[in-house]
């Protein structure tokens, strides 16, 4: 039993963890009991094995989906197995359809599936490491801690390499025989471990020339960053920027300066933005984007649509990156794409640099008068942005509007809520005059970015007694765009306007009719919608605008002020001319990886590991033949072919004798080992002149012995003895 769970321990750990990165929060409690059921079974005698596997499924199954374990019995099939079933369907489809990690109290489903998951590869990899199946148990765990690898980015070396560790680890424990040979297995598995991790992420050779081996040019690597990868969400701690900009798109068509945006942060929970979209519809990349309710009907007009070519250079990202809503888009080479709420397209992986695709959007460029004149009427559809804390706000201009929000706000059920009762006051006196959603907009844009006092710095202070948003407004007044977008938007919807987060990049640098996109163009800011003129963009970050159209303070808002005929509002200048150092806001990681050369990479990894396996065998075979002592050197040519015949898979028993060596060389290979059996015999047990001379003879006979067995195997099986561990099962043989 101690055996047994020595070997399991990585493994488990691998698993638990890859798949633990796909939700967030994390519910470790019921993970844990999961793992506890799955290795149950294997720590049993034989007989009682398929007993306790399927009581601890259906144990599992009452935890994940809520069955009890009477209702799983087939005449409640129409009562909880349909059930069941289709709580799978879902789970699995979402997993391809819902932005990751998810939430698992919004997506019972998927957290149901990864408990399932949990406990079918432990399970599985537990049952073999009991019936002594290493290779079987190995293999189970690298798809096990593989598997969610493919679904969520980030820290791919660095799970690949726990992966790999916890496959050596089950042959190591369960074959060592005692102390020296465990530990100096431990040394060769650390070393294969710590090749691989270089291999994967010291250079960019390594790293990416190597799989992308149709672009290799011997004249010479030109040194190039591995890639870029940020994570769109709300984030307030801080954010750096290597010294070296690094180009990430590449985009020809339209003339105007856009923001290309990347997604979209449709919830305001936890203190934060966060995306959460869902899935829309699934097909092939090329032709008409479904629309949702939200999309105003002249989107559909060819003649208001933007068309762009977008390049990837450096971006490592699934999603297709447009100017507004993407109405249409040509990206054969995508294959099936995810169209997403928001607005958002997306590939299964993240799209390998080089690709090409076309874009359509539908890009509103409303007048200032339309605008003022769209009044508050929001369809259902909207609700969902008018939302902060799970709370659903009424809308702007509503009778009693703001009774209903004090008394929300002061409910003692809802404390989180109920912190941002001072922004809803700094909103109410900075806008709530305004006549309109559109005053009420250009109010707060106008205060973030220059009458407010707000400055723009990329480390600031961090809030300790009150959310982060509420200290950056109230307090501190100094953040990045995270903390002017995002504040801007929870304070539109507190004040019953549809708003978001839209997260991206600005235009970038304007150069022989290309946009060049860097990693420092990353940006956030705000989207408010308006009947029949859909998603239109504002930005409160100062010295960040570069709208073109009238409507915004990004832009000209001279001619937004003299339109509306704003009283206070009529001496504000244009602040978004200039162009600043970018402040993206998101984690920016250079050396991330394309999902899609993953499959390569493992094999390379795998066919570094296992040459790094055999080296070290041979090393260790040789080392033993570093002595002058003549038996011991004939003890070395034994082992030698005893370990060759192991791992051919030649049974050899541990306490087999010289004769029973040659028996098994003579039926299993069909070679004739007499001559090298007596002169091993002579070096072993004679006088010590004849004990020389069989040792030289025991080692010459054992050459010719090897070289002819060789001559008859095919290439894959002396490559699978190379690397073959079955030989450490009578200690390590290296």
């Amino acid at each position: 039993m101690g055996r047994t769970l020595g070997a399991l321990a990585l493994p488990t750990l691998a698993v638990a963890v890859s798949w633990l990165r796909l939700e967030d929060p994390r519910r470790l409690g019921e993970v844990i009991a999961v793992v506890a059921l799955a290795l149950a079974p294997a720590l049993l005698p034989r007989g009682q094995r398929a007993l306790a596997t399927v009581a601890a499924a259906v144990a599992v199954a009452w935890i994940a989906f809520g069955a009890q374990p009477w209702e799983l019995l087939p005449f409640r099939h129409e009562k909880v197995l349909a059930p069941v079933a289709d709580t799978i369907r879902l789970g699995i489809g979402d997993f391809y359809g819902v932005i990751l990690p998810f939430d698992p109290v919004r997506h019972l489903e998927m957290h149901a599936l990864l408990l399932v998951a949990v406990f079918g590869f432990v399970c599985a990899t537990a049952l073999a490491v009991a019936a002594r199946r290493a290779v079987a148990a190995a293999a189970i765990t690298v798809a096990g801690a593989g598997w969610p690898a493919t679904l969520v980015g980030g820290r791919e070396v660095a799970i690949g390499a726990f992966a790999l560790a916890a496959a050596l680890s089950i042959p190591l424990v369960l074959r060592s025989r005692s102390g020296p040979s465990l530990v100096a297995g431990a040394a060769t598995a650390a070393l294969v471990v710590g090749a691989a991790t270089w291999a994967s992420s010291a250079s960019t050779f390594a790293a990416s020339a190597v799989v992308d081996w149709e672009k290799w040019d011997f004249r010479g690597i030109p040194a190039r960053a591995l890639g870029v990868r940020f994570v769109w969400e709300g984030r307030y701690d801080g954010i750096s920027f290597p010294p070296t900009r690094t180009v990430v798109l590449e985009i020809s068509g339209p003339t105007r300066a856009e923001y290309w945006r990347a997604s979209t942060l449709d919830l305001f929970t936890s203190d934060r933005w966060i995306e959460d979209l869902s899935l829309v519809n699934l097909g092939e990349a090329t032709g008409r984007v479904p629309q949702d309710r939200l999309t105003p009907a002249r989107a559909l007009d060819r003649k208001s649509w933007v068309e762009h070519r977008v390049e990837v250079k450096a971006l490592v990202d699934e999603r297709l990156v447009a100017a507004g809503t993407p109405v249409a888009v040509d990206a054969p080479s995508l294959g099936t794409v995810f169209v997403l709420s928001g607005g958002v397209v997306s590939a299964r992986r993240a799209i390998q640099g080089g690709t090409r695709y076309r874009v359509w959007s539908y890009v509103p460029n409303p007048s200032p008068a339309a605008l003022a004149s769209a009044r508050a009427r929001y369809p259902a559809a909207a609700s969902d942005f008018l939302t902060v804390w799970g709370h659903s706000l009424p809308a702007f201009g509503e009778r009693g509007r703001d009774g209903r929000m004090r008394a929300l706000l002061a409910a003692p059920e809802f404390p989180a809520f109920a912190a941002y009762g001072p922004l809803y006051d700094e909103a109410r006196r900075v806008a709530g005059r305004a006549g309109s959603p559109y005053a009420a907009v250009l109010a707060l844009e106008s205060w973030f970015r220059r009458r407010g006092g707000f400055r723009y710095d990329e480390q600031p202070p961090r809030a300790i007694d009150s959310p982060p948003l509420v200290d950056f407004v109230l307090a501190s007044r100094a953040g990045y765009c995270q903390h002017f977008a995002g504040a801007m938007a929870v304070m539109l919807r507190l004040l019953g306007i549809p708003s978001r987060v839209a997260v991206g990049f600005t235009s970038g640098s304007y150069v022989d009719g290309t946009w060049t996109v860097t990693d420092h163009d990353a940006h956030a800011w705000v989207e408010v919608w308006f009947p029949e003129v859909g998603w239109v963009s504002f930005d409160p970050t100062p010295g960040r605008g570069t709208l073109s159209g009238t409507y915004s303070f990004a832009s000209e808002s001279a001619a937004a002020v003299a339109a509306l005929e704003r009283g206070d509002l009529g001496d504000l200048e244009d602040a978004g001319r200039g162009r600043t150092e970018s402040d993206a806001d998101v984690f920016v990681r250079p050396g991330g990886d394309d999902r899609r050369s993953l499959v390569l990479v493992a094999i390379v990894l795998a066919l570094a590991a296992g040459i790094l396996v055999g080296m070290g065998k041979l090393a260790v075979r040789r080392v033993r033949y570093l002595t002058r002592d003549p038996r011991r050197r004939a003890a070395a040519a034994r082992r030698e072919l005893e370990a060759f015949l192991r791992d051919q898979g030649v049974p050899i028993p541990r306490s087999a004798t010289l004769d029973d060596v040659r028996e098994a060389l003579g039926e299993e290979v069909g070679l004739d080992g007499r001559a090298f059996a007596a002169a091993a015999g002579r070096a072993r047990f004679g006088p010590p002149d004849e004990a020389r001379l069989g040792a030289e003879v025991a080692r010459r006979e054992l050459r010719a012995l090897l070289k002819r067995v060789r001559l008859e195997l095919s290439v894959w099986d002396r490559f699978r003895g190379f690397v073959s561990l079955r030989s450490l099962r009578s200690g390590w043989e290296g």
